[in-house]
């Protein structure tokens, strides 16, 4: 009976170390990128960036039609991380322009960056809603 409780224990210990996995801590610039039915984008995650003014660029490219400088406040965003929502207008934020690629810089999204983060942006823009989910790029 002392063997069956000393094995259960020891069965519970193992399993239990082994699934809890700890989060890896990005520690380099990397791109998190996703693809909707409208647009493709990427949050590019500069951790020397953020550390130095709490930001960091995101970048949407509308598929199919061609975007001028007066779109730009049409286009409404909500960026969702695991630790809260980022929503504005993109005509109200330092951008970039490039053909139809908006870079735009957006304030902290998380307190700590990890390889295992998701995150969703949800973009507005003529009538139309894109719901996209960003992973790591590898």
């Amino acid at each position: 009976m002392k063997v069956r409780v000393l094995f259960s224990i020891f069965l519970i210990i193992s399993l239990t170390a082994c699934s809890s996995t700890k989060p890896t801590v990005i520690k380099k610039e990397v791109t998190f990128c996703g693809e909707g039915e409208y647009w493709n984008v990427k949050y590019i995650y500069n951790p020397k960036l953020y550390d130095e003014k709490k930001v960091n660029w995101v970048e949407i490219e509308l598929k199919d039609l061609h975007l001028s400088q007066k779109d730009l406040s049409n286009i409404d965003i909500e960026f969702e991380s695991r630790d809260g929502l980022i929503t504005g207008n993109v005509g109200d934020m330092k951008t970039e322009m490039k053909g139809n690629i908006i870079s735009f810089l957006v304030g902290t999204v998380n307190s700590e960056t990890y390889k295992e983060d998701e995150y969703k942006i949800t973009i507005k823009f003529r009538d139309k809603k894109d719901v996209v989910k960003l992973q790591l790029l590898n």
